[in-house]
């Protein structure tokens, strides 16, 4: 990956003998980076549909543009709602999902390490004014009795419970895929009390592949739901929030409220039509890599996966003592060219996408050897 050419101050900074890290953040060539899946770059179509795109008369009104139309139909058709909404993020999609489906001082319950909860920035409290009710939870499923209890409760004195966030897959437990019937019985029992559901779908393609079923099987276990158009999809940006026509045309107004209506959205939305076309069928290959990555890595001494917890593309590393911290360890793998996310104080996440190889895997695998005989010299 060369140095991005519109960075001129950067660029001339790399120079000096130290350059800073500003600089290196944009000129990681030959680096693996496996601290995420976002970080994913669209693909030759992509670039090909988004600079025709960009060459076209973009819509000027809210809904106007027909390259965004486009994909907000065929994503509507392939999740299985009525209307869909093209919006910037998934974190955005989540939040107007939550704020059309409620009302100030309502509750939504969330399994307690969600991402709405942990990695969102408290905006369901600030942009919606609703309190969030965190079940603790095992792998991203909550107990159906904490949950009946939660959906149960709430009078004058405590708002009740009017939406049930559902994460699939489950981010923080390593993208932990829950079940059809587990999510078939939380929809179950927020039905029977009136209680919508919301899927954070951020890696629905991911689930359903893990599953082996259409992402349509899964959606419809939910009122609304989010996705993201990039991670496993390799969009440069956006997501999809999808629902009820009704749903949707609330979220029109609430998008717009939270300086959410991007326009002109064509050029991204262009690569995301490509994305739904072309990358959906191909996101299990992301899986097997994963795989590769954890049975490589358990044989390491010092290190600790379960590869049986493995079940999409994210990849959970604990680190033994001798090694250091994460951000330690972090540091001695960035020095050999692989890119990891500190996960915790002894904890690193791995993820993989459609740039990462097998080759790419066996060189991680190699260069967190090399870290782990390192960190332990050190500390012997």
């Amino acid at each position: 990956m060369a140095c991005l050419p519109f960075y001129p101050d950067i660029i001339d900074d790399a120079a000096t003998e130290t350059p800073p890290t500003t600089f290196l953040s944009f000129c990681n060539a030959g680096m693996i980076d496996l601290r995420t899946d976002f970080i994913s770059r669209p693909t030759p179509p992509m670039i090909e549909a988004m600079t025709r795109a960009a060459q076209a008369a973009p819509g000027f009104g809210l809904r106007d543009d027909p390259i965004v139309a486009a994909l907000e139909r065929r994503a509507a058709e392939m999740l299985g709602k009525e209307d869909a909404l093209f919006c910037a993020t998934c974190s955005a999609a989540n939040q107007i999902a939550i704020n059309v489906q409620t009302n100030p001082a309502d509750r939504v319950a969330a399994e307690a390490t969600s991402h709405v909860i942990t990695s969102e920035g408290g905006a369901p409290g600030a942009l919606s004014g609703v309190m969030m009710h965190g079940i603790s939870g095992e792998r991203g499923k909550m107990p159906m009795d904490a949950l009946t209890t939660v959906l149960d409760t709430g009078d004058g004195l405590q708002g009740r419970t009017r939406l049930v966030v559902i994460e699939n897959t489950h981010v923080r437990t390593g993208g932990t895929v829950l079940s059809l019937d587990y999510m078939s019985r939380v929809r179950k029992e927020a039905m029977a009390r009136n209680i919508r559901v919301h899927l954070d779908g951020s890696r629905l393609f991911n689930a359903a592949a893990a599953l082996g079923v259409n992402a349509k099987t899964l959606t419809a276990l939910a009122d609304t739901v989010a996705v993201s158009m990039n991670k496993g999809l390799g969009a440069p940006l956006g997501a999809i929030l999808a629902g009820s026509r009704e749903t949707i045309e609330k979220a029109v107004v609430a998008r717009h409220r939270f300086g959410g209506s991007w326009r002109p959205a064509n050029i991204p939305a262009a690569a995301a039509l490509v994305a739904l076309a072309t990358m959906v069928e191909r996101i299990g290959e992301d899986h097997a890599t994963a795989h590769e990555l954890a049975s490589g890595l358990a044989a390491i001494d010092g290190l600790t996966i379960d590869p049986a917890q493995v079940q999409t593309n994210i990849v959970l590393v604990d680190l033994g003592e001798r090694l250091g911290t994460s951000e330690q360890f972090a540091a001695r793998l960035a020095e050999g060219g692989v890119l990891a996310l500190p996960f915790g104080p002894r904890r690193l996440r791995l993820v993989t996408w459609h740039g990462i190889t097998s080759r790419d895997v066996e060189r991680a695998i190699d260069v967190f050897l090399q870290a782990t005989k390192a960190g332990i010299r050190r500390s012997a």
